[in-house]
């Protein structure tokens, strides 16, 4: 199961994307990214392309982060 939240998120960036981000107060740092792609996003209403990052905490968690092209990162999805 999934929960799909759409919030803005403060993320701390290395040289391969996310390797932590702030969510309920908390820094989650990021273990391993499990998948990473692209999205045109829905363009014919103006969406500009997002990178899409699937990441696993060393909390255990996984999360789906994306960031647009002005650069603002999302906490898209949580996965239980």
């Amino acid at each position: 199961m999934s929960k799909l939240l759409r919030v803005p998120v403060k993320v701390r960036e290395g040289d391969n994307g996310p390797v932590g981000f702030y969510w309920r107060g908390r820094l989650r740092l990021v273990a391993r990214v499990l998948e990473r792609w692209l999205d045109a996003g829905r363009w014919w209403e103006g969406e500009t392309e997002k990178e899409f990052f699937r990441v696993q905490v060393r909390e255990g968690g996984v999360y789906e982060l994306y960031r647009d092209r002005a650069g603002t990162w999302v906490l898209y999805r949580v996965f239980d």
